[in-house]
């Protein structure tokens, strides 16, 4: 099925983490998940949800709540991953035929596993948009940047608390309005609008599942 092109669904995620590596018998899950719908004729966000959700192979450790502001407490009576995921789609029944970006490769690959994990089916579409690597490459980085300097490049305020999920997924949103509701010319040349994705997958930037 042809991709859809008149919204995009910029995600974040937060997970299970650890000031060193995870403890015997405990693995990475994601916690907390905000997806932001955005409408591309007018350029504004048109949806916008957030989801707490209960770790079923993992702690949330001190570190992981100093760094999120998340406790082990209010997931205590959250829903699992697998029922999470169920409400995303009941919320974005064509979530699947839209493309889908997030900050770097991350929360891709950390949704992917977690969909391996629990035996359902991948809740996003097959076209992801790492926004990380496409800001780098339109504003002519020499390298990479964090979230908080793209925003700070482009002259804008962080939005609301790093870590949470939603807060996230809304200053990525404004990163990426500035990547595509403009023409901006990077050292590789010049980006239209969104109907020439496909010119950024030889670039690494765009992947498909």
């Amino acid at each position: 099925m042809a991709r859809k092109l008149d919204r995009v669904y910029i995600v974040d995620v937060e997970a299970t983490c650890w000031k060193e590596k995870p403890p015997d018998t405990q693995i990475s899950e994601i916690i907390q998940v905000g997806i932001v719908e955005f409408n591309l004729p007018s350029g504004s966000i048109s949806s916008k949800v957030s989801h707490n959700i209960r770790p079923q192979y993992s702690k949330v450790s001190q570190f992981c709540t100093e760094l999120t502001g998340i406790t082990a407490a209010e997931l205590e009576g959250e829903k699992n991953f697998s029922q999470v995921c169920d409400m995303i789609r009941e919320r974005f029944p064509h979530l699947r035929n839209y493309t889908w970006t997030s900050y770097g490769d991350y929360d891709r690959k950390h949704f992917k596993k977690m969909s391996e994990l629990h035996q359902i089916p991948y809740p996003l579409g097959r076209t992801h948009i790492n926004i990380k690597n496409l800001f780098a490459l339109k504003w002519g980085l020499e390298k990479e940047v964090g979230m908080r300097k793209a925003l700070r490049i482009l002259n804008k305020e962080l939005v609301g608390q790093h870590h949470n999920a939603l807060d996230d997924a809304l200053n990525i949103t404004a990163i990426f309005k500035a990547c595509f509701m403009s023409k901006t010319v990077a050292k590789n040349g010049t980006i239209d609008d969104l109907e020439k994705l496909a010119q950024l997958k030889d670039k690494g930037i765009i992947s498909e599942e």
